[in-house]
């Protein structure tokens, strides 16, 4: 449907909610400007998208909780601005506006939102040709040379009036039509820049992973999150308030999203809102991730190409030996060899130019893999520099304040997380590119554990959480790689510690079996949900359970458990109620040969 006339017109015909739920019906408008995924129209003329969507079923959400029967009348505005102005500009009307808006407080003070529905991030980008920016500094001197592309207001051009007004920065702005893309505008420019939505550049970068823009890690900018709007003081606001307050809200939302956005992404740029401080690390591992992944693509589709090719070079040979054999009754023999071997050199020159193309790719692989982990190295120097150097600091604790002594202990553990991270980064390369080494030997089991349940001890004293290892008398023994056996419960234990509260028992125990031996780490933290289990031991996972003291994950840790336990013949699994705490088992086959120490590469 579409309105038969302009909003703002005969707006006493719209009733309050309190009408209509006298009446059991009425009717409200919605006006909305094209941004996608959020709400467009298909070329068949369909009104699509995730708050169009939402507005139906917030309609059906009506019927159900209150028995009303509400119809839309769809307008669609002219401009970004029009649709925000139908609501502020005539604030009697039962309106709702439609186009991705994100909160802010001077929007605040003229319209009413809805609760938000999705987080509102936006990062700085720029044209191809400007490098990687390492600080504030630099783009400030590159600004008079820059031009900011920018729509009419938007979050966006308020962010770059403000950062051009209280930096007193000299740059122009360039306004294109609100139905223009910002980044392809940015992406077919020279110096050029702007902010774009967080969840927007992912989903375009996704699709195109070779576009011609750069993301620079400066100046992100977080906000409340995107809601629908309405005018400020309507009472509709009530049912759609309970709308987004009803308990299966969340998973009628998600079911939303996952019709217009990669499901991935959308868990990803909300696990991103929530921790903001790790966002250019993992921005950084998702954009090569999804980089990798097009990469693969392609490699896929040569080796299509190629077997395609080589069907035809094999067709090619049977047809042209067919008239060799014809035009040997034609023509003399000399003739025959040079057409053969004509043939022959073709056939060369193609399975070169293939061989150099598969050359290629594996030497993009490599140069990938070689990037994380010289990255990698690299950073560990300078942390370990600052580490040491604090630690030094704080020997000398007579010349310190307390306060010195917090700030500095800060630096020490931010230091020993970042130290934590790169081994799992390095872990997890080196998994993917089947160089673990194994060192197979006799171990005690028990042994094992109880050295690293007693290096964790005074971490979790300081957390008040008592700490709890049994188990029955007899041997423990299994067949294993110390290095790998210590970090698999280390992790285990560091997560029962990290999800459980103070005063909260995190206990370890071992169980001997027929044929296995079982060791099982108990917290009593916020258990699992169905959902969680099903991506518990996946890379980047982050799970609806959070760490009870702020504590950081880099959501690498129980898929490296997972893929050490596996190489060493075992098995691991996790058994948790919502609400009810969770239990990590990790099994090891039980050794019974003499002490046979290899060095196997696992593939």
């Amino acid at each position: 449907m579409s309105f038969q006339r302009a909003i703002g017109q005969d707006v006493a015909s719209q009733p309050t909610w309190e009408e209509v739920l006298k009446t059991k019906q009425g009717t409200i408008g919605a006006v909305w400007f094209e941004s996608t995924p959020f709400v467009y129209k298909t070329t068949d003329g369909e009104l699509k998208g995730i708050e169009h969507d939402l507005v139906m079923d917030f309609i059906d959400f009506v019927k159900e909780r209150y028995d009303v029967n509400v119809d839309i009348e769809w307008r669609e505005a002219e401009s970004f601005s029009d649709a925000y102005g139908s609501v502020r500009d005539h604030n009697r009307a039962a309106t709702l506006a439609l186009s991705a808006f994100s909160i802010t407080s001077r929007r605040d003070a003229e319209v009413d939102f809805s609760p938000p529905y999705m987080s509102d991030i936006s990062v700085l980008i720029t044209s191809d040709n400007i490098p990687i920016l390492r600080n504030n500094d630099e783009f400030y001197k590159l600004i008079p040379k820059l031009s900011a592309i920018t729509i009419k207001e938007t979050t966006y051009e308020y962010e770059l009036l403000r950062f051009k007004t209280e930096g007193n920065l000299p740059f122009n702005i360039r306004y294109i039509p609100s139905n223009r893309n910002i980044m392809h505008t940015i992406a077919a420019t020279d110096s050029t820049f702007g902010f774009i939505d967080l969840p927007v550049y992912m989903m375009l970068f996704k699709d195109n992973p070779s576009v011609k823009v750069k993301r620079q890690n400066i100046l992100p900018i977080k906000r409340e999150g995107y809601a629908i709007i309405l005018p400020e003081g309507s009472d509709w606001n009530i049912p759609l308030k309970a709308y987004f307050e009803q308990p299966n809200f969340k998973s009628r939302l998600e079911k939303i999203i996952s019709t217009y956005i990669d499901m991935d992404l959308y868990h990803f740029v909300e696990g991103l809102a929530v921790h903001s401080s790790d966002h250019t690390v993992m921005l950084l591992t998702k954009e090569k991730e999804i980089q990798y992944e097009e990469l693969l693509g392609k490699a896929d589709i040569i080796t299509k190409e190629t077997r395609t090719k080589n069907f035809l070079i094999a067709l090619m040979g049977i047809t042209l030996t067919s008239l060799v054999v014809i035009i040997t009754l034609y023509k003399k023999r000399n003739e025959q060899k040079d057409q053969i071997e004509a043939q022959g050199k073709s056939i060369a020159l193609k399975s070169k130019e293939l061989e150099q193309r598969n050359a290629h790719l594996v030497s993009l692989d490599e140069e990938k893999n070689n990037l994380i982990r010289i990255l990698a190295h690299d950073l560990r120097t300078p942390i370990n520099h600052i580490q040491g150097l604090a630690q030094l600091v704080l020997l000398e604790k007579k010349s310190l304040t307390p306060e010195q002594d917090m700030m500095i202990g800060k630096i020490v553990d931010s230091s020993q997380r970042l130290n934590k991270m790169i081994t799992h980064l390095l872990d997890i390369d080196a998994i993917e590119n089947n160089r673990v080494t194994l060192f197979m030997e006799q171990l005690d089991l028990a042994s094992v554990v109880a050295k690293v349940v007693g290096s964790f001890e005074k971490h979790a004293q300081l957390k008040g959480i008592p700490l709890s290892f049994h188990h029955d008398a007899g041997d423990y023994v299994v067949k294993a790689d110390s290095l790998y056996l210590f970090e698999i419960f280390e992790n285990l234990i560091s997560n029962a510690i990290k999800f459980s509260m103070t005063g909260k028992q995190v206990e370890i125990s071992l169980q001997r079996y027929q044929t296995s031996i079982r060791v099982a780490v108990k917290d009593n933290g916020p258990g699992l949900t169905n959902d969680d289990k099903q991506n518990l031991f996946k890379k980047y996972q982050r799970l609806s359970a959070r760490p009870t003291a702020g504590e950081a994950s880099v959501g690498l840790g129980l898929s490296i458990v997972k893929k050490y336990v596996e190489i060493m013949n075992g098995n691991v699994w996790c058994e948790s109620l919502a609400g009810q705490g969770a239990t990590f088992i990790v099994e090891f086959p039980i050794y019974v040969d003499a002490i046979q120490p290899i060095t196997a590469s696992h593939k």
